[in-house]
């Protein structure tokens, strides 16, 4: 039998490319919106909920609060958005802990002055 065919004898599948590890990140974090979760739980021990006020996460034009207008989403000296509350511990120098503007808010947001 040749290496191209399958056990019944018709032809191998076209492999399925693998999802790459930026692409299973967003979709990860969005399924925790999903459940009312901030994105940022993955690195607590614990759970981050959402602010009872934070916009909707599926409708990115919606009013309310975000990780955007919060007065804790900073620029790190790298230049990435990084949520500075508590002294940074929601903050690593990885990708995973780069807050995205259009989250909705967790319970410790506080408006920026500038929003």
């Amino acid at each position: 039998m040749s290496d191209n065919l399958t056990l019944f004898g018709g032809p191998a599948p076209e492999p399925v490319p693998e999802e790459s590890d930026h692409r299973k990140l967003t979709r990860r974090q969005h399924r925790l919106l999903d459940a009312g979760l901030h994105p940022l739980t993955v690195v607590l021990s614990g759970s981050l909920r959402l602010h009872e006020e934070a916009a909707p996460a599926k409708d990115r034009q919606a009013d309310g609060r975000r990780c955007g207008n919060c007065a804790f989403r900073q620029r790190s000296a790298w230049g990435y958005p990084k949520c500075t509350f508590g002294d940074g511990v929601r903050a690593t120098r990885g990708t995973a802990t780069d807050v995205r503007a259009f989250w909705s808010a967790c319970v410790d947001h506080q408006w920026r002055s500038d929003a």
